[in-house]
């Protein structure tokens, strides 16, 4: 019997001693690993990698103006279109004034199998437009630029508002068509006159 009990002893300490050991290296290499943040505090600086250049045309003192903006890398299309319709009209920003006109929202974005990109915007854009037929112009124009220099695999665009095709903006440029036939003329004046 006594050999029976110093197994069951023997037994219970090497089964003691394996527990107490493998918390012992469980809690050091625990101990050793760093933490990771999974959402990182919108302080932190991103890296240069992880930031792209968006290239906005804004409509400015009667003429194109180019700005930069350095946003966080998008890499699918979609995304850069996206964020490129609302980057444009959220404005130049810096206190600049433009004609784009406030509080138009972006509802969708489809494109075609002949690389047109539909634009649906909220009817804001119809009844906030405040401009004669240079600033019409340049909005327009503003946009396509945007979008065309931003998306490679874009080649033309078409405004929607509200899901819907509507004639004109402000009453000055017929939008029935793409806005690669309606920017290709020259803005003289009053007058649009075709491009060659």
């Amino acid at each position: 019997m006594n050999s029976k009990k110093v197994w069951v002893i023997l037994l219970v300490a090497f089964f003691a001693a394996g527990v107490s050991g493998s918390y012992f290296l469980l809690h050091k290499f625990r101990s050793e690993e760093k933490p990771v943040a999974l959402n990182p505090s919108p302080n932190t600086s991103q890296e240069p990698e992880d930031m792209f250049d968006l290239r906005l045309f804004y409509p400015l003192d009667n003429r194109l103006q180019m700005i930069g903006k350095r946003l966080p890398r998008r890499t699918r299309q979609p995304a850069i279109a996206e964020v490129t319709v609302e980057e444009f009209f959220k404005g130049p920003g810096n206190g600049q004034t433009s004609c784009i006109p406030p509080n138009v929202k972006l509802l969708g974005l489809y494109k075609d199998q002949k690389q047109i990109l539909y634009i649906d915007l909220s009817d804001e854009l119809r009844r906030n437009f405040q401009g004669d037929a240079l600033s019409e112009y340049l909005l327009l124009k503003g946009l396509y630029e945007s979008v065309i220099s931003n998306l490679q695999d874009v080649q033309d665009v078409k405004i929607l508002v509200e899901g819907k095709e509507i004639e004109t903006l402000g009453g000055h440029i017929f939008l029935k068509y793409t806005l690669k036939n309606v920017i290709s003329s020259e803005f003289k004046g009053d007058k649009i006159i075709s491009g060659e």
